[in-house]
């Protein structure tokens, strides 16, 4: 599967933010696929002109100017198609990521229910604060002695 689709892992609020993203990149690439062929009706009516009028130089450059922005759409047309089915594919995900159910995990509540389960309390976060009271005094013990040496 492409990579750039897969935003099955993502958050809802991310993934809506990247479907939204391709969605813009799709709409930019309509309109400059659109002001393309207006100025490739514009060349056309310019070559057409040359040839009544049988001027060789302006219907050269007329077709070489036709020529180009006739590769320039097909391309655009492709990366369109391209986008298109990579945006529908998205918008499906995308439904799918924001119907499944979140689920956001307080561990502070979840430490709380089990103690109140268990009756045990976490004196972890109380040895973890001694200690390091106890760290700090012994550096200023050793700081102090330093000084007292000098």
């Amino acid at each position: 599967m492409m990579i750039d689709i897969d935003i099955d892992s993502m958050d809802p609020g991310s993934a809506r933010e990247y479907v939204l993203s391709f969605i813009s990149t799709l709409k930019r690439t309509q309109k400059q696929r659109t002001s393309l062929q207006k100025e490739l009706a514009l060349w056309e009516r310019r070559l057409n002109l040359a040839e009544d009028r049988d001027e060789l130089m302006l219907k050269k450059g007329a077709e070489e100017q036709v020529l180009e922005l006739k590769n320039k759409i097909s391309l655009l047309l492709e990366e369109e198609n391209t986008l298109n089915r990579k945006v529908s594919i998205l918008k499906e995900k995308l439904k799918m990521i924001q119907s499944r159910p979140s689920f956001s995990i307080d561990a502070d509540a979840l430490l709380a229910q089990l103690q109140a389960v268990t009756g045990f309390e976490d004196t972890l976060d109380k040895q973890l604060k001694e200690e390091e009271a106890s760290q700090a005094l012994d550096e200023l013990k050793k700081r102090m002695k330093n000084n007292e040496e000098t």
